[in-house]
């Protein structure tokens, strides 16, 4: 995929609760609250590494550089 493309479909799914794999493996899940030319800020509620998966009572903020995702998958 390319970077425009990411752009687009983060851009789509702005203040959307998504699941977001990286091509290092993680899969985060959260709500996309602000996206730019170089990065998606994503607000966690959880964070699969494939051996744990971390959660959070109190959400933070994660900025994803968009060229490192793979997959945006819509949570309902």
């Amino acid at each position: 995929m390319s970077v425009i493309s990411n752009y687009n479909k983060c851009v789509k799914y702005l203040n959307r609760r998504v699941r977001i794999k990286s091509r290092n493996g993680n899969t985060y899940v959260g709500k996309i609250v602000k996206v730019d030319g170089k990065r998606v800020h994503l607000k966690v509620t959880s964070v699969n590494d494939g051996k744990k998966v971390h959660t959070s009572f109190f959400p933070f903020i994660i900025p994803l550089v968009l060229f490192d995702l793979l997959a945006i998958v819509l949570l309902f």
